[in-house]
């Protein structure tokens, strides 16, 4: 289980280098004095279209995180069940 625990962090730790290294190399970050910002829609066609691998990957990682948070949050306890039932024992 440790292994696979350590395995899991060098991934996640690989996994934010690349990512890191692909959003410097966009050309938004270059030097020129002439680069103007960019606009509501420019930011959406980069989300949608150029960046459609990391969004999606994004959005199943938060979907996993609130999956797992709202498992963790369950109360299973005999009692609680019993209560929610509406048994008096």
């Amino acid at each position: 289980m440790k292994v696979v625990s350590i395995f899991a962090k060098v991934g996640v730790f690989t996994f934010v280098l690349i990512l890191l290294r692909e959003v410097m190399k966009h050309p938004m970050w270059s030097d020129s004095s002439e680069s103007v910002a960019p606009t509501t829609i420019d930011f959406a066609v980069s989300i949608l279209s150029d960046w459609a691998l990391v969004t999606l990957v994004l959005g199943i990682l938060l979907s996993m995180a609130m999956i797992g948070s709202s498992y963790l949050v369950r109360d299973e306890r005999l009692v609680n069940l019993l209560y929610d039932m509406g048994g008096d024992e």
